[in-house]
């Protein structure tokens, strides 16, 4: 699974149901999936809970007509079970969806919908975000999650102290970890994902947009994965 997302061993099934969902989309295995989450504690899991919500709020979204008949079917988990449901239904941003939360909760649903962002278009410089983009992905598919990933490779040209602020010796603030964090999780996606490591060897050859941190950070990964034809110490520009 993505970084961050860890079942337990127990799960093995619906582990894989969900990581290669986008492979064949079985939309009608969700609530049974999401009650032996709820049975197995995954649901309250808070390393898990990131890519879970990216993974259910885009299931909902891709199936709008089954959300009343699913939280119908939900309701009897625990009210710390269902947050991750509400959650979900925030992010997939759909009409359906709204419709149900504002009959549950009103003004501070409309409050939390306008403070609240696409998944897509999160802040990078928290490890969560990465963790709802491979949620994201494991139910679309999307080359957009994984380009969105490798812009994590940025940060390795951030400054190691934010400026204006004073920070203690030898801090090192969380966005200088993103791309490290970046390529362990894109390699060992990429790893299982065939898809995966073609999107990478394409931004490679044909992502005009890639900033140079960005190439590296990508023939990095692809050096790991195939190192015949990325070899590890050439450059990234000689690949592409």
């Amino acid at each position: 699974m993505g970084f961050g997302l860890s079942l337990p061993v127990s799960a093995q099934e619906e582990q894989d149901w969900l990581e290669y969902y986008f492979t064949a989309p079985t939309p009608e295995r969700l609530v049974a999936e999401m009650k032996n989450w709820a049975a197995d504690g995954t649901l309250e899991n808070e390393g898990a809970r990131p890519a879970l919500i990216g993974f259910i709020s885009q299931v909902v979204r891709q199936n709008r007509g089954e959300v009343a008949a699913w939280d119908a079917a939900l309701a009897g988990l625990t009210p710390s079970q269902l947050q991750l449901w509400f959650t979900a239904l925030l992010f997939s941003r759909t009409e359906e969806a709204d419709k149900l939360m504002l009959e549950r909760f009103g003004d501070r649903y409309r409050e939390q919908k306008v403070e609240t962002g696409k998944i897509l278009e999160l802040p990078l410089d928290k490890e969560m975000t990465v963790d709802m983009l491979w949620g994201y992905f494991y139910a679309t598919g999307s080359a957009e999650a994984i380009r969105r990933i490798v812009l994590c490779f940025r940060f390795a040209d951030a400054p190691d102290t934010p400026e204006g602020f004073k920070v203690p010796e030898g801090y090192v603030p969380q966005y200088k970890m993103l791309p490290h964090f970046a390529a362990g999780s894109l390699t060992a996606n990429g790893s299982r994902h065939p898809e995966v490591l073609a999107e990478l060897e394409r931004l490679l050859k044909e992502g005009t947009d890639l900033l140079e941190s960005e190439k590296n950070g990508v023939y990095g990964v692809l050096s790991e994965l195939l190192p015949e034809k990325y070899p590890h110490g050439e450059r990234a520009e000689k690949a592409a």
